[in-house]
C-alpha cells in the first residue's frame, strides 16, 4: 500500500473524530467517558493531596439544619417562620457579607382554610377571638421583618417540572439580557410566597441537576425563561458583591462593572462551567459548619459570623438534599453553592484546554503514526504506542493538578486509539497480504527456513530488484536433445520430472533458491532473497550431490540404451548481480539479471570441452577452498569477456580427499603443470602431465592439456586460452 493510503486513513480518522461525536448516541457514550476519567482524576488527586488542607475554609459558613437542630428543635416540616426570623437576626447582628438560604419558602405558615375552619370550634369558651389567636400564631410577618433589617438575605426558588400555578416572576429576580450556550429551560418556576420576596436583596434559583453520568460536574450558570436568562441564588449572590452590572458571553463568561471585567469564568465547549471540588462533602471537611439550633439557641460567641457569606441548608439525611458527585455520595447540597461562590470568589476555576490544541495535537499525532507505523514492525509499533498511552497518564493528570486544565478527554483518546488502530490493522493487512505472496511466489522454491526469514522482513525483496553479492549456479543436461529423440513424450518428462524433483529438492535443502527451468537446465541463487554466511559453500554442496544423483541415475539405467550415458554440467560464479521481481507490471519472476549471471551459463558450458562436472570462478574458490577441495583447471577468455578468469574444478569434499593423499597430490601436481603451461615451460609442463596420468589415467583435462601443449604458439602465448563459443 502506498504511504498515501496510510495518510488518508488518518485523515478519515480526524475527521470521523470530529463529526462522530455530533451523534446524540456516539456524544453520550463518549461524554459518559470523559466524565470517567476526568472523575478518576479528582478521585486521585484528591486521595494525594487530602492531608494538605489545614482545616476548613471559613471565610464561607454552612447553617446546618442538621439531625441535632431537628431532634432539639422538631421535626422540621413543623417549623414556624420565627426559627428562621431569629436565625436572620442572631447572623446579622454580626454583619456577615451575605446570608443566602437554600431552603425554599413557598408556603406561609399561618392557619389558613380549613385548618382555620377545623381549629376555631376547639377556640369556644374563650372571650378571646379565635381568628386573632391564630393569626397570631402565624410568624411570617417576623421574617419579613427580620429579612428586612438585615438587607443582605438571598432566597432560593426552583423550577418545577409539573404543571403548576406560578403567576408573575419576583421583581427581585434579576434577568440578564444573554444568549448563553448552554442554558435550563424552566417549566415551571415556583418563587418564594411574595412578603419574602418583596422584602429580601436578591431571588435566584436552586436548581443544580446531574449530568448523562448521574454525577454533578456542572454549575447551571443561566435558566432561560421566555427571552430572558436568570441565575442561581449562589451566583446572583457573587454578581452583587462583586458589583457586576453587566454579563458578556463569548468564548468564557465574563462579569462586567463598569467597563472592567471583574471574573472570567471558563466555560467548556458547550458552556458549561464545572465546579473546582475541594474535597468531599460534609460537616467540616472543606467547609465550617455550625449546627442551627447551636446559632438560635445562642450557643455561638458573637462576631464569628462578621464578615462571612452565610449559607443556610441540610446536611440531614432525611431531608434528602444530598447529591452524588465525583468525590462523594452524599455530598450537600448546600455545599454546592457554596464550592462555587468559592470558586468565583477566590477564581479558582477548572479551565479547559483550547480545541484547536486539541485538532494540531491530533492531527501531529495521526500524521507521526502515518509515517512512523507503516515503517515498523508490530512488536515496536505497540510497544511505542503502550508507552506513550501510558506517558499521557501522569501527563494529564499533571495538567490538571499544576493549571487545574481539563479536556474532553475522547477528543484525543478515539484519534490516538482508533487512528492506531487502523493504521495497525492496515499494516497487519498488507504485511499479510505481502508475506502471502512472498510464501505463494518462494514456497515451491526455497527452504522453509528461507521463507521464515523473508516473512521476517519481507520490504528487503523490492520490487525492482536490488544489487547482492550472491552464488549463481547453472545444471544442465548434456545432449538433451539426443535423448528426446530416443525416448517418447511421456518417458522423457517422466524422466525429467524425476531428475527435476531431485534436484530441486537438493538446492532447497542447502538454502538456495530456484530461479527457475530453462528447458532441461536449472537456475538457482543462493544468497538470495536472503543473505546469510557461507552460501557459496552451500552452493557447492548443493552441486557435488546433483552430480552424484547424475551418478546414480546413470547406474540404475546402466542397462538403457538412451539413459546410461546421462551426464550433467554444473557452472557456479559469485558475485554482484541484480536480483528482484523482474518482468512486465503483471507477469514478473524473482530472478537476476547482470554480468555474473551470464558467467555462470558460461563455466557451466566449459565442462563440455573439458569433460569435467562441476566447474567454478574463482570467487567461489576463495569462499570454499577451506571446506571442498578444488583443482584450478585453467586460466581462461571465455566468450563475451576481456578479462582472463582462473577457472576450478570441484573434486571432492577436502575431508574425504585427505584421506586419499595419492589422489590428492595428483590433482595438486597438476595445478603445477599447469602454472608451468601458462608460464610457456612446455617440457617440464608435459612431464608433469604425464605424472598426474599414471595416477589418474581417466583424467580428461591433463589429456586435454597434453594436447595443448602441441597446438601453443608459443612466440604469442599469453597463458591464457581463448574460448570464442559459449
Amino acid at each position: 500500500m502506498s504511504r498515501f493510503r496510510y495518510f488518508l486513513i488518518a485523515l478519515i480518522v480526524l475527521i470521523s473524530g470530529v463529526l462522530l461525536p455530533q451523534l446524540p448516541v456516539i456524544s453520550i457514550l463518549l461524554r459518559s467517558l470523559d466524565l470517567s476519567i476526568y472523575d478518576t482524576i479528582l478521585k486521585v488527586h484528591n486521595a494525594l493531596t487530602y492531608n494538605e488542607y489545614e482545616g476548613v475554609y471559613d471565610k464561607i459558613c454552612i447553617v446546618d439544619i442538621d439531625e441535632k437542630s431537628i431532634k432539639v428543635l422538631g421535626q422540621f416540616s413543623s417549623w414556624p417562620s420565627l426559627f428562621f426570623a431569629d436565625l436572620v437576626n442572631i447572623l446579622s447582628a454580626d454583619e456577615p457579607l451575605a446570608i443566602a438560604f437554600d431552603v425554599l419558602f413557598t408556603e406561609s405558615d399561618s392557619i389558613q382554610g380549613y385548618a382555620r375552619q377545623r381549629l376555631r370550634p376547639e377556640f369556644e369558651g374563650l372571650k378571646v377571638n379565635p381568628d386573632i389567636i391564630m393569626d397570631a400564631l402565624s410568624t411570617d410577618d417576623s421574617f419579613v421583618q427580620a429579612i428586612e433589617n438585615a438587607g443582605m438575605v438571598y432566597l432560593a426558588m426552583f423550577n418545577s417540572n409539573y404543571p403548576s400555578y406560578t403567576g408573575a416572576l419576583p421583581d427581585k429576580l434579576t434577568a440578564w439580557n444573554v444568549q448563553p450556550r448552554h442554558s435550563l429551560q424552566l417549566q415551571y418556576p415556583i418563587p418564594p410566597i411574595p412578603q419574602y420576596t418583596n422584602s429580601a436583596r436578591g431571588i435566584g434559583f436552586a436548581n443544580i441537576d446531574p449530568d448523562v453520568s448521574g454525577k454533578i460536574h456542572a454549575y447551571p450558570l443561566f435558566f432561560q425563561y421566555g427571552k430572558n436568562a436568570y441565575t442561581n441564588f449562589s451566583m446572583q449572590l457573587c454578581l452583587d458583591l462583586l458589583g457586576i452590572d453587566k454579563i458578556k458571553l463569548n468564548k468564557n463568561c465574563q462579569l462586567i462593572s463598569g467597563k472592567e471585567v471583574v471574573r472570567e469564568l471558563p466555560l467548556n465547549s458547550e458552556g458549561l462551567f464545572f465546579f473546582k471540588y475541594y474535597g468531599e462533602g460534609g460537616p467540616d471537611k472543606t467547609f465550617r459548619y455550625v449546627s442551627f439550633s447551636d446559632v438560635i439557641l445562642k450557643r455561638i460567641s458573637p462576631g464569628y459570623f462578621k464578615d462571612r457569606i452565610i449559607l443556610v441548608g441540610t446536611s440531614a439525611y432525611g431531608l434528602k438534599d444530598s447529591k452524588i458527585t465525583p468525590l462523594d455520595k452524599y455530598f450537600p447540597g448546600v455545599e454546592l453553592h457554596a464550592t462555587f461562590i468559592r470558586n468565583v470568589m477566590e477564581e479558582n476555576y477548572v479551565r479547559w484546554v483550547d480545541f484547536r490544541l486539541l485538532l494540531i495535537i491530533n492531527i501531529l499525532a495521526l500524521t507521526i503514526m502515518a509515517i512512523f507505523i507503516p515503517r515498523s514492525k508490530p512488536f515496536v509499533s505497540i510497544s511505542i504506542f503502550l508507552f506513550i498511552s501510558l506517558l499521557s497518564i501522569p501527563a494529564v493528570y499533571l495538567l490538571y493538578v499544576k493549571g487545574s486544565y481539563i479536556y474532553n478527554y475522547t477528543t484525543t483518546l478515539v484519534p490516538w486509539f482508533f487512528g492506531f488502530l487502523a493504521l495497525f490493522i492496515t499494516q497487519a493487512h498488507e504485511q499479510g497480504k505481502e508475506k502471502r505472496m512472498v510464501r505463494d511466489a518462494f514456497e515451491h522454491y526455497v527452504s522453509p527456513a528461507v521463507i521464515r526469514e523473508i516473512m521476517k522482513e519481507p520490504k528487503k525483496l523490492k520490487v525492482g530488484g536490488e544489487k547482492k553479492y550472491i552464488s549463481i549456479m547453472y545444471v544442465d543436461v548434456r545432449s538433451f536433445t539426443s535423448l528426446c529423440e530416443q525416448l517418447t513424450p511421456a518417458e522423457i518428462t517422466c524422466f525429467m520430472n524425476n531428475y527435476f524433483n531431485l534436484a530441486t529438492q537438493t538446492i532447497i535443502a542447502n538454502h538456495g533458491t530456484l530461479d527457475k527451468y530453462i528447458g532441461d537446465a536449472i537456475l538457482a541463487l543462493y544468497g538470495a532473497p536472503v543473505s546469510y554466511p557461507g552460501f557459496e559453500e552451500n552452493a557447492v554442496k548443493s552441486a557435488l550431490t546433483i552430480r552424484q544423483i547424475a551418478l546414480d541415475i546413470k547406474e540404475a539405467n546402466k542397462n538403457h540404451p538412451a539413459l546410461k550415458n546421462f551426464r550433467i554440467g554444473i557452472g557456479i560464479a559469485t558475485g554482484e548481480a541484480i536480483v528482484g521481481n523482474i518482468g512486465s507490471d503483471r507477469i514478473f519472476n524473482y530472478t537476476g539479471i547482470g554480468d555474473k549471471m551470464n558467467f555462470g551459463s558460461r563455466l557451466e558450458g566449459l565442462n563440455k570441452f573439458y569433460l569435467t562436472t562441476v566447474i567454478i570462478d574463482a570467487y567461489t574458490y576463495i569462499a570454499v577452498s577451506k571446506t571442498f577441495f578444488c583443482r584450478k583447471l585453467d586460466k581462461v577468455k571465455v566468450k563475451g569477456k576481456l578479462e582472463p578468469c582462473e577457472i576450478y574444478e570441484v573434486i571432492d569434499t577436502l575431508e574425504n580427499m585427505q584421506k586419499q593423499p595419492e589422489l590428492y597430490s595428483a590433482y595438486r601436481k597438476y595445478e603445477s603443470a599447469l602454472e608451468l603451461m601458462i608460464k610457456g615451460q612446455k617440457n617440464q609442463a608435459e612431464t608433469l602431465f604425464k605424472e598426474v596420468l599414471t595416477v589418474l589415467p581417466s583424467d580428461e583435462p591433463s589429456k586435454i592439456m597434453l594436447q595443448r601443449l602441441n597446438i601453443i604458439d608459443w612466440k604469442t602465448w599469453d597463458g591464457c586460452w581463448q574460448f570464442d563459443n559459449k
